[in-house]
């Protein structure tokens, strides 16, 4: 039930009786709570006011939220809904899915239907732009996905856990994942070992989003039948790639003719995805980074979907969107 106080401000109780789904949406130390509570941060509030124009107090099973307004008290009833449903599904519920909920609560123009938190792989997504990113990498019209941007958006783990989904529903036969042996300046030689060992230090980020998605024995028999492969991108030369889900990753490290190589490697029956960061170039002439050269081309060719991510859409820390923001400043700065 709502109530309003004579000064307007609307108040409601709601309760989490099931076992273990209040503790679960409040998170420890109530932390999930004071995210919510954040979102709702009036930076013009006047001095001596309220800075929050929602506040949460919890007391066991009871969640009070008081609001200033009715569209505050229902976006916070449809957050808490969302999180209440999906620790009754998984069992818990982490940060991530607590900042997705805030984020996919904003703005929306219908607040009738319950708020959805749309999954990949089991996990939640984010950001309306990721939502986007993977509809394209669902979506068998598009063929070619460019997805650019800052680190942390979820580029490429999006990418792998599309691919892993396609493999296992056998919409494709293999992944093959391929990246250039190009990092900060380092060169492959200088490093110990055979080419395997050289290689896959480089290709750990990518092992790392397999196994988020596959336990360790279905992985390791996936590579001996080699239905994943993942091979720096000079490897990629003179082959066909048919019915494969290719990742072409770290591409603003690929040249013009690097990368004129691999997208011509598509055969039939394969799509591929395309992911960098334009602003984390490590070639010794970033002007010859074939990413934005093949996205000015191929934009506008049909079965082409190019998404950018923006520091919005960073998922990382909260911290890094700002490092990302106060980076991209201090280039322009320079740069003007």
């Amino acid at each position: 039930m709502t109530i309003t106080s004579s000064g307007g401000e609307q108040a409601r109780v709601i309760t989490l009786s099931e076992a273990g789904v209040a503790q679960a949406v409040f998170g420890p130390l109530h932390r999930h709570l004071a995210h919510i509570q954040e979102a709702f941060r009036d930076p013009n509030a006047p001095r001596g006011a309220p800075a929050y124009s929602v506040t949460l107090d919890a007391q066991g099973d009871r969640l009070t939220v008081r609001a200033r307004t009715a569209a505050d008290l229902e976006r916070v009833q449809r957050i808490i809904d969302a999180l209440a449903d999906l620790a009754r599904r998984k069992g818990k519920i982490r940060e991530g899915d607590v900042l997705a909920a805030i984020s996919f609560s904003e703005g929306a123009s219908d607040t009738s239907t319950p708020l959805s938190l749309p999954q990949l792989g089991g996990l939640t997504l984010r950001t309306p732009r990721q939502v986007h990113y993977v509809e394209a990498l669902r979506d068998e019209n598009i063929d070619l996905i460019f997805g650019v941007g800052p680190a942390g958006t979820g580029k490429t783990f999006l990418a792998v856990a599309a691919a892993v989904e396609a493999l296992k529903q056998e919409r494709v036969d293999r992944i093959i994942v391929t990246r250039p042996a190009v990092e900060a300046g380092e060169k492959l030689g200088y490093l110990p070992g055979d080419l395997a060992e050289k290689v896959d230090p480089y290709l750990q980020p990518i092992w790392d989003a397999f196994r988020s998605q596959m336990n360790e024995n279905d992985l390791k028999a996936r590579r001996e039948r080699r239905q994943i492969e993942v091979a720096p991108l000079a490897f990629m030369r003179g082959r066909t790639l048919t019915n494969a889900f290719v990742i072409v990753d770290e591409a603003q490290n690929s040249t013009v003719l690097q990368m004129k190589m691999v997208l011509t490697r598509l055969g039939e029956g394969s799509r591929m995805v395309v992911t960098g960061d334009p602003s984390q170039i490590d070639l010794v002439r970033p002007d010859q980074s074939g990413l934005a050269h093949a996205i000015t081309i191929l934009e506008h060719i049909p079965g082409v979907e190019v998404i950018r991510f923006a520091t919005q859409d960073v998922v990382r820390h909260r911290l890094v969107a700002h490092i990302v923001e106060a980076y991209h400043r201090d280039e322009s700065g320079r740069v003007g």
